[in-house]
C-alpha cells in the first residue's frame, strides 16, 4: 500500500497509455497518486484527471519555476477557481529553479511568494520544487512561510540543508528515483529523516530508479524508491509504505476525502 505523492501523469507522454499505467499502479499496491500541475493547462488537467478516479487521484495547482514568466493575474484567478475544488489538495508545484533559469530570478521570487499566500489563504499544502535555490528558498519561507505546511519534492540536498529544510516543523521531505542511485547525499538523508516527516514519489515521468531499464517512469515504480528508504532504514517496505502513506495521507488530507468518496 504506497501513495505516489508526486507524479505527472497527465503529460502528453502518457497519452497513449494512460489508463492502462494507472490501472497498473493501482494493481501493484499503489493505492493513490498526487498529480501537480506546472502551469495552468497542466493544472486544469490534473483537475480534470482527479475528477475521472475519485478518491484515487488528487490534483495540485501551481505553476513551476520554469513557467514562471506565465504567471499572470488571469492565471491565478483560475487557481484560485480551482483551489475551491476538493480534489485539489495542493498548491504545487512551484518553486525555485536557478539551474536552467529559464525564467529570471526575480520572476521566480515573486511568484513562488504568490503561490505562499495562496496557499495560506486555502489552507493547502505547498509542492516545492528546489534546484540550485536552497538559500533563496529557506530564506522566503523564513520570512513568509513559516505558519505553512508542505513538501520538498524530490529532496536531492545533503544533510546540512535537509536539516535547513525540516526546521520548518509544517514541511516533509520527499524521495524520487534518485535516492536509488549512487553518487549523491541523499542515503544520509535518508537515514536521518525523522520517519513521520517523509514521503516517496516517482515524479513520473522523469527520473526513472533503479533496477528498472524502462525510458519512462511511471506510478508503479515508486516501490522501488520505498524499497531503498526500507534497506536504508533497516526496515520492511510492508513499513515503510504504511509509514509513508500515513504521511501523505496527514499532509495531504486524504484521509477524509477519500473515506467520503
Amino acid at each position: 500500500m504506497l501513495i505516489d505523492s508526486h507524479t505527472h501523469i497527465d503529460t502528453s507522454r502518457f497519452d497513449a497509455d494512460r489508463a492502462e499505467v494507472i490501472a497498473a499502479a493501482f494493481a501493484g499496491g499503489v493505492t493513490r497518486m498526487i498529480d501537480p500541475g506546472c502551469d495552468l493547462p497542466s493544472s486544469q488537467a490534473a483537475l480534470l484527471l482527479a475528477k475521472a478516479y475519485p478518491g484515487r487521484i488528487f490534483a495540485g495547482v501551481g505553476v513551476h519555476p520554469h513557467e514562471s514568466t506565465t504567471y499572470t493575474p488571469e492565471v491565478e484567478a483560475h487557481l484560485r477557481q480551482m483551489l475551491q475544488e476538493p480534489e485539489v489538495v495542493a498548491v504545487g508545484e512551484f518553486g525555485l529553479d536557478y539551474f536552467r533559469m529559464l525564467s529570471p530570478r526575480d520572476v521566480q521570487r515573486e511568484v513562488f511568494c504568490a503561490h505562499l499566500r495562496l496557499a495560506r489563504e486555502y489552507n493547502r499544502p505547498c509542492i516545492i520544487h528546489v534546484r540550485e535555490a536552497h538559500e533563496d528558498v529557506v530564506e522566503l519561507l523564513r520570512a513568509y512561510g513559516q505558519d505553512l505546511r508542505g513538501v520538498f519534492h524530490c529532496f536531492s540536498g545533503d544533510v546540512a540543508q535537509a536539516e535547513e529544510c525540516l526546521s520548518f516543523p509544517g514541511f516533509l521531505l520527499s524521495f524520487a528515483g534518485p535516492l536509488t542511485k549512487q553518487g549523491n547525499a541523499l542515503p544520509d538523508v535518508a537515514r536521518m529523516v525523522p520517519l513521520e516527516r517523509v514521503l516517496v514519489e516517482t515524479d513520473s515521468p522523469y527520473l526513472v530508479p533503479k533496477p528498472e531499464k524502462a525510458r519512462r517512469n511511471e506510478p508503479l515504480f515508486v516501490r522501488h524508491t520505498a524499497a531503498k528508504l526500507a534497506e536504508l532504514r533497516g526496515m520492511t517496505l510492508e513499513e515503510i509504505a504504511r509509514v509513508t502513506t500515513a504521511n501523505a495521507v496527514r499532509l495531504f488530507g486524504l484521509g477524509e476525502i477519500h473515506e467520503a468518496v
